[in-house]
């Protein structure tokens, strides 16, 4: 028994989800541990419009590489990886372009639909945050490729305290400062990952060719067709509730909504996205071998529910209370939101890390039906509370739909988790 534990506790697996999972905890207890503060110099206002401009840069952000930064996992080569990374670097330049142009067109419907004129010229860092974004996915993924979990780590890091340190530091710009914040904290956490690239794998730079890379948008176009389509309907989901929460009420609750799925997330951040992205490297592999990985699954999904268990229970119990004192008073409601979450947050938990199955699995268009689903039931809650201008309301029936939908969804992925692809690459 002892020698099984430490078989355990040494394998790779769990020795990569501890590193990142060290790495996330630092990257995200610097902005949970800053958010009293950050409470205090910024207002429930300043934070919608910032809720509202991500809830934009967002939808541009989750499609600026077609999503064939995901495929950079996949090739046994490296030489046909770094192509999706070539590939996944050139789109975003064009995504971060069409953003721009975007903006500039339609900046005064934009606002207007969303009745929140503030946002209006920082509207116009869009392609920036696009860009940020984009360039810190692709050499995170190269990372986790080459299993350096440990740049990935520093990177995160640095992500947290830059982001952190502009916040605070430019806090007189009130709203400006928190986007200012967003951006420069994604492009520090960028570099870092650039340079570790260029270190060790500078050379593999003059291999990344056009005809290649035509290539591999072809044997990897199922994820711009649907990847693409999928993600852009889960951010459609973030991005619509923002949007109706703006249409419906004050701004004072959309900027406390968004403060309380912040703060209820971070575990999900710290735990979930650190066995997420150790799990996708891991039963990619393992998939490519065996073509089952039913077992895999099982110890994560026990794993994590026993982890996060406690955490979601005090929420539910004391959620207002402790809001109150760790925020200000002002915040207390906010805690009262998280107590009606906290069902769907718990689950929602539990399936994040392991959301990449369809795509190891190849079934990435039913799995896009199973989005559409998800999607369509959490805005029509957020709608049901608009209707009957009752917030609270809206969040009861949207915890008790998702709770159902992702129960469901944790039994489909263990179902076809051992359902052999046709063609691994």
């Amino acid at each position: 028994m002892v020698n099984y534990i430490k078989s355990k506790i040494s394998s790779d697996f769990v020795k990569n989800s501890f590193t990142v999972f060290s790495g996330n905890v630092i990257a995200q207890i610097i902005p949970f541990l800053c958010e009293p503060v950050l409470t205090r110099i910024y207002t429930p206002n300043d934070f919608a419009v910032l809720a509202v401009y991500l809830s934009i840069a967002n939808l541009f952000s989750i499609i600026a590489t077609a999503r064939y930064e995901m495929a950079i996992m996949l090739p046994k080569e490296d030489r046909k990886a770094i192509n999706v990374l070539g590939l996944s670097f050139s789109i975003s330049l064009l995504v971060s372009l069409l953003s721009f142009l975007m903006v500039w067109i339609f900046n005064t419907h934009i606002c207007k639909i969303l009745n929140n004129e503030e946002v209006s010229n920082y509207l116009y860092l869009i392609p920036l945050s696009v860009l940020s974004s984009s360039w810190y996915q692709v050499f995170n993924y190269w990372n986790s490729r080459k299993k350096r979990f440990h740049n990935v780590v520093i990177s995160k890091s640095v992500q947290s305290v830059t982001m952190v340190s502009m916040n605070i530091g430019l806090s007189f710009f009130k709203s400006l400062g928190l986007i200012f914040g967003q951006i420069i904290g994604s492009l520090a956490g960028g570099v870092v990952l650039f340079f570790a690239f260029l270190r060790r794998d500078k050379s593999h730079l003059k291999t990344i060719n056009q005809q290649e890379m035509k290539e591999m948008a072809i044997t990897y176009q199922d994820f711009p067709k649907i990847n693409s389509v999928h993600a852009f309907g889960d951010i459609i989901k973030q991005s619509g509730e923002i949007f109706l929460l703006s249409y419906f009420y004050v701004k004072e609750q959309v900027g406390l909504y968004s403060r309380t799925l912040r703060l209820l997330f971070a575990p999900s951040a710290m735990v979930g996205a650190a066995v997420g992205q150790v799990f996708y490297q891991k039963a990619s592999e393992t998939y490519r071998q065996t073509g089952n990985i039913r077992k895999l699954i099982l110890r994560v999904i026990i794993a994590l529910g026993c982890i996060s268990l406690p955490f979601y229970a005090v929420i539910f119990l004391w959620g207002d209370n402790l809001f109150a004192w760790f925020l200000g008073e002002n915040y207390r409601i906010a805690g009262e939101y998280g107590r009606y979450l906290t069902p769907y947050l718990f689950l929602n938990f539990i399936v994040s890390p392991i959301s990449q199955i369809p795509l190891i699995v190849n079934k990435q268009k039913q799995a896009f039906l199973w989005s559409l689903c998800g999607h369509s039931i959490y805005l029509l809650a957020i709608i049901i509370g608009g209707v009957y201008h009752d917030i609270l309301l809206g969040f009861t029936f949207l915890s008790i739909f998702l709770s159902v939908y992702y129960l469901l969804l944790i039994l489909w992925f263990i179902k076809i988790s051992c359902i052999k692809k046709t063609d691994l690459q």
